[in-house]
């Protein structure tokens, strides 16, 4: 490459000599004067001319004495060139090709290499003004056959001569169709180049441009010295910046996977934490329900539940999800960009990305392999991580404590409740008989003593029938007074049997007739409540109403219905109970948003209240409630409702 720039550099210099008006277009007009050069004595002055390709060779006297040094003697020469033979180009070019941010880069110190020095159309236009021609510029340069003794005399016996002709031909430059080396040079010449092609030919560069020449040899060698080193340092970075990235990416990757771990982490905290918040609620109104429908009667379960109140207060307070929504309100996800260590290290690896320096990498204090060697053992101490863990094992011990000391007592009061429920009432089957016995006894009391009454009735009558024949005359005159004592006697009789007879009593209802009765006057007011909302509150009170909901996860054949969290006003289905009889009725919203629950054909109405009630149509909106029966921590639906929605 600095061959081309020594090629442009040389041209230029030429170039400018000959377009400018300072300088003359032949070597001897142009030469520097009394150059003082050493030669050995054996040399004659035509040697000494010859080997300088100077113009002229004098003596270098001092006191008219011949300075020498080492066994040389000293001369002055004039119009010479330099001794050192350049091998000539196939084609001079005139023109300079490179950028010139380039060539000011790297030939900077060259005061002939100036921006306004290059070559343009009216700098050729000029230069073909001049008229400096082919033999002119050949002499400048010197150029000649690499001989072993250079020409002293410039002659057209010489080969310089013929060379120049050879040239003048190459180029077109003709006379009379015969190679003119007087020919001018023309503007094709300057902008394409001038023809040499021979071979073995080489130029020398002249006395006055030697200087130059030597400037540019030593740009030359700094340009490849800093060549070396660039190639040198490229060949660093190109061994040593992608391992190192490599090694960074590797750490930043180690470091994500932590950070996503932790995050994934924090999901499923999340998840768990609100289903278990879920649960601990209806677990809250499970045990309440239950504490409330307990049969207290019997002496096992009362203890039972005497404790599950106990453990109700301790393993299902609302401290407890006070503590832990705290603590959860601590965590969260978490980025590389919360963390220096992480930081620096994205920095670093984005410094060395962009970085093509040597020094960069190198350097003890700043460098980029010092600053990895600090980072390269780091670590990200993330504190999440340890509260995650912990709130995670708190959580499960509080699950724990539940199904220990909440859940166990639960299903140890339902199997009592089952056992209990298995057995005769023998009680109340006593109860029964005596209170059967009971009514027997008054009955056939109250049937003798009606009996009784109705004989001395007719012994009356027939008295009375045998005294009036006999005695009719005889009180005939005494009618009225008889009359008026009869109707006294009879009230006085009359009112003796009232005193003494028993109040005829009712016959007793049966059960299914009483339960039927109950039932009746449950239908009624659940219509009333329906009808005039503020009835629902005292609805509720009197038949121990419960607010349900369709379990979301159905288990088995057999539909089951959990506490809902809406207050019972609100809720879609009630659960409503006497005599040890659950029923459900569809709650008064359902009736309130008919028109939501009739969309897209019963669309809704089928999905809330599948396996509870039939959805049908019908000419007015009623129910008929399901039949439920308690099972584990809820109800099972034994026969199921309907709803009848208006056409």
């Amino acid at each position: 490459m600095f061959k081309k720039f020594l090629k442009v550099s040389i041209s230029l210099i030429f170039f400018y000599l000959f377009v400018s008006s300072n300088v003359f277009a032949f070597h001897k007009y142009n030469y520097k004067k009394n150059h003082e050069i050493y030669e050995k004595s054996d040399l004659t002055k035509e040697e000494i001319t010859g080997k300088h390709c100077a113009l002229k060779t004098k003596e270098w006297k001092e006191d008219n004495v011949q300075v020498t040094k080492d066994d040389k003697l000293g001369y002055k020469i004039t119009g010479y060139h330099s001794t050192q033979k350049i091998k000539a180009p196939d084609k001079w070019d005139f023109q300079i090709p490179l950028n010139k941010n380039v060539i000011e880069k790297h030939l900077k110190k060259l005061l002939y290499l100036k921006v306004d020095m290059f070559l343009n159309e009216e700098d050729l236009s000029k230069a073909s003004s001049k008229g400096i021609t082919l033999e002119e510029f050949l002499k400048i340069i010197c150029l000649q056959y690499d001989e072993k003794e250079r020409p002293i005399v410039f002659d057209k016996k010489s080969s310089m001569y013929e060379l120049f002709r050879k040239i003048a031909e190459k180029n077109q430059l003709l006379k009379n169709d015969k190679p003119n080396i007087k020919a001018k040079l023309t503007t094709k010449i300057y902008t394409e180049g001038l023809i040499i092609n021979e071979p073995n030919v080489v130029f020398f560069i002249p006395d006055y441009l030697i200087a130059e020449n030597e400037e540019i040899e030593q740009a030359k060698t700094k340009y490849d010295d800093g060549l070396k080193l660039i190639t040198k340092e490229k060949d660093w970075i190109t061994g040593n910046k992608q391992p190192l990235l490599d090694e960074i990416d590797k750490k930043i990757s180690e470091f994500d996977d932590q950070i996503s771990k932790v995050n994934k982490d924090y999901d499923n905290l999340k998840i768990n934490y609100e289903n278990f918040v879920g649960d601990f609620k209806n677990k809250i109104i499970e045990v309440e329900d239950l504490l409330e429908d307990i049969d207290r009667s019997q002496k096992d379960i009362k203890e039972k539940a005497k404790e599950l109140r106990s453990n109700k207060r301790e393993f299902l307070s609302t401290d407890i999800l006070d503590n832990l929504k705290s603590k959860f309100k601590s965590t969260k996800k978490i980025k590389g960009k919360y963390y220096d260590v992480y930081k620096s290290l994205d920095k670093l690896r984005d410094a060395v990305a962009g970085s093509n320096k040597q020094s960069k990498f190198t350097n003890k204090k700043k460098g980029y392999l010092v600053q990895w060697q600090r980072l390269e053992k780091s670590k990200l101490n993330i504190k999440q991580r340890n509260n995650i863990d912990e709130l995670s094992e708190e959580i499960k011990k509080v699950k724990s404590n539940i199904i220990n000391n909440v859940d166990n007592l639960i299903q140890e009061i339902e199997s009592l409740e089952e056992e209990f429920g298995s057995k005769l009432p023998w009680k109340l089957i006593i109860i029964g008989i005596i209170v059967f016995l009971i009514i027997c006894a008054v009955g056939a009391y109250v049937y003798l003593n009606n009996r009784r009454i109705k004989n001395l009735q007719e012994e009356a009558d027939k008295k009375v029938g045998s005294l009036k024949s006999d005695l009719e005359d005889k009180f005939k005159n005494t009618t009225e007074q008889i009359k008026s004592a009869t109707k006294n006697a009879a009230r006085a009789q009359q009112s003796g049997n009232d005193t003494a007879s028993v109040p005829v009593q009712e016959t007793p209802k049966t059960p299914e007739e009483i339960i039927s009765a109950r039932y009746d006057e449950l239908v009624s007011e659940y219509k009333e409540a329906l009808e005039d909302f503020s009835k629902v509150a005292a609805f509720k009170q009197k038949w121990h109403g419960l607010a349900l909901s369709r379990k979301e996860r159905q288990d088995g054949t057999k539909t089951i219905l959990v506490s809902s969290t809406r207050a019972f006003e609100k809720a879609e289905i009630w659960c409503v109970t006497f005599s040890e009889k659950y029923f459900a009725f569809p709650g008064s919203s359902v009736k309130s948003n008919m028109a939501t629950y009739m969309n897209l054909d019963f669309e809704k109405a089928g999905r809330d209240f599948k396996g509870v009630f039939a959805i049908s149509s019908g000419s007015n909106y009623s129910t008929e409630p399901a039949v439920l029966r308690r099972g584990g921590a809820g109800f099972v639906v034994e026969r199921a409702g309907t709803i009848s929605f208006p056409n």
